[in-house]
């Protein structure tokens, strides 16, 4: 740990921590997306006033993306902030160039960076117990001739220890039926390939995971299933993607344990700062 990240992590409220520890793997969040995560029981102005603190600290950057008419605000780790993260990681934090690839696909990744968001809230609410988000960045998975990459992976640990896996795809009503089906194969054989690894921790989750379809509305979420349903693929959710949260936390309940800190094949990841948790260590799982 150096002494400006070291300075940095003293200076840091509880909540300012679970800022930079969401923002190492989700990577950009808008002002509102923060205060929904992080500042729940702030306002809004003291929110950007806390916002603007850490910028000034030199822990957080800000992106305006003129793309957008609203000119919304994209809060990312400055070095330092980066710094701060791996020192609370226990491991090196994504470097710069990390984040500038991914605001290439801005619009995209804070799209999908709302569900977990919306995930916060049902956590918050008492509907879901807690959870790990894994970033697409931490999520793809090496099939030999091609790969699969979710937008991200939800991870969730039952009262008995067994590890469920939901693997995220937000749809933004732009890929052809052809491509769709092709991306939907690709999930097929990863539940292929882990019905045969089923003896390794992490090939167990896969195994029995969940593809949740976010979509923008009902009829592309018919043509999801009905895709889905045609490549033999099972275990596969589709609806709105204002819809996905309370549906998951329906599914799951709030009865949970504590996720793992760290599993095989699954690096990185952030729990949920809606709910207070207790790491455990990824050897409960071997």
């Amino acid at each position: 740990m150096t002494i400006g990240s070291a300075l940095a992590l003293l200076r840091m409220t509880p909540r300012d921590r679970a800022l930079v520890e969401v923002l190492n793997e989700l990577r950009y969040l808008t002002t509102a997306q923060v205060r929904e995560v992080c500042y729940p029981s702030a306002s809004a102005e003291t929110t950007s006033n806390r916002l603007t603190i850490l910028h000034r600290r030199g822990v957080l950057a800000c992106l305006t993306h003129r793309a957008f008419d609203d000119r919304r605000a994209f809060w990312c780790l400055a070095p330092l902030g980066r710094a701060a993260a791996g020192s609370l990681a226990g491991s090196p934090a994504d470097g710069p160039r990390a984040c500038a690839l991914a605001a290439v696909q801005m619009d995209h990744l804070i799209a999908t960076n709302q569900v977990f968001c919306d995930l916060c809230a049902q956590c918050r609410a008492g509907r879901l117990g807690p959870f790990r988000w894994f970033g697409s960045h931490h999520a793809c998975v090496d099939l030999g001739e091609t790969r699969v990459v979710p937008d991200a992976v939800i991870l969730a640990v039952a009262s008995g220890g067994d590890v469920w896996s939901y693997w995220l795809e937000l749809d933004r009503g732009t890929m052809a039926p052809a491509a769709l089906a092709a991306k939907l194969r690709r999930y097929r054989a990863l539940r292929q390939l882990a019905g045969l690894r089923r003896h390794e921790p992490v090939w167990e989750a896969r195994a029995a995971s969940w593809v949740l379809f976010a979509c923008p509305d009902a009829r592309r979420a018919a043509l999801g299933a009905q895709v889905a349903a045609e490549c033999g693929l099972e275990r596969f959710w589709a609806g709105t993607a204002s819809e996905l949260p309370a549906s998951l936390a329906q599914s799951i309940g709030p009865d949970l344990i504590p996720p793992v800190d760290s599993l095989p094949g699954f690096p990185g990841g952030v729990v949920s700062p809606a709910a207070p948790v207790t790491m455990i260590g990824k050897e409960a799982l071997r």
